[in-house]
């Protein structure tokens, strides 16, 4: 009885870290989901998309560093640690630059499919950095919120494919996978505002230099165009927040599979805010990434 009971004490807290973990990452998918909303209405009113990337990025470091001091947190870091967060800049920047260029080449739902085959990529890497097991209840997670993407996002692969858009969007893939497993091990000794400012602030950089020595970096002419761009900032800012929050209670594997959310609820937002409509098979593919969430969530960590 004693020992019943005893077990129980202990469970719970975990249980209610657990749903404070998926709360916090379906708020970063809400925020991301939102912030390229805004992006994408910026891009209507004439804001060029390698602009918007840079000035983005540029809002987002600058609310970080806003954060950091009002919240009184150390911005410091050990060299190691230091170094290893300025390199997950090259993350962010193969994140935003492949899913850039893959839209170029490919579909845009066809992109994102891809580049949501990062929990694949997280599973596999998480089994070797942290002992994380690749169960079939996760794989059949995985699988299940894939094939309900293809769905929900209505992909359609006929006529040809150019292999340099299905290239992008792997490299944004592996940006993402990488991203996530390093920096969830860095979260087990560093701070985790510091790692998220050093890292985003070396990914701008590297965005700023990339865009000006290539296509250039256009002027936004309009009020209008320089508030969407900020707020998309502002609000993506807060996205990684939040992911970086609820990746350090639950995990990576989770996490990226939480993610998945994201197109899901653009496409859900879209119907509500745009007046699209979705057809029953987007209804149903949209169930199936809510049903591949669900299992993975409730599977146990290795003990």
């Amino acid at each position: 009885m004693n020992k019943k009971l005893k077990t129980q004490v202990i469970a719970e807290p975990d249980r209610k870290q657990t749903f404070r973990g998926i709360g916090i990452l379906l708020l970063s998918g809400l925020g991301f989901t939102i912030s390229m909303l805004i992006a994408n209405m910026a891009f209507k009113d004439g804001v060029d998309l390698n602009t918007s990337n840079v000035m983005r990025h540029c809002a987002a470091t600058l609310i970080l560093i806003i954060y950091q001091k009002a919240s009184s947190r150390k911005t410091g870091l050990l060299p190691r640690e230091r170094y290893i967060s300025l390199a997950l800049g090259i993350s962010i920047f193969m994140m935003g630059v492949g899913y850039l260029g893959a839209t170029q080449y490919i579909p845009i739902s066809l992109a994102v499919l891809i580049f949501y085959t990062c929990p694949f990529f997280v599973a596999i890497i998480s089994k070797f950095t942290e002992n994380e097991p690749i169960t079939p209840t996760r794989l059949t997670a995985i699988i299940l919120a894939f094939i309900g993407l293809s769905l929900a996002l209505k992909v359609q692969t006929t006529g040809g494919l150019q292999l340099i858009g299905i290239m992008y969007a792997m490299v944004a893939a592996i940006g993402f996978a990488s991203f996530v497993t390093v920096s969830s091990l860095m979260l087990k000794t560093a701070d985790r505002q510091a790692v998220l400012l050093h890292s985003l602030a070396a990914g701008t950089l590297l965005f700023v230099l990339f865009f000006v020595l290539t296509n250039g970096v256009e002027i936004i002419g309009t009020r209008a165009g320089w508030l969407k761009v900020s707020g998309s900032g502002i609000v993506v800012a807060f996205a990684y927040i939040a992911f970086f929050a609820g990746m350090k209670i639950i995990g990576p594997v989770k996490a990226s599979m939480i993610m998945n959310i994201e197109p899901v609820l653009t496409i859900g937002l879209a119907a509500i805010l745009l007046g699209e409509r979705l057809s029953n098979i987007q209804v149903f593919g949209a169930a199936l990434v809510i049903g591949g969430i669900i299992l993975i969530t409730y599977t146990p960590k290795s003990r």
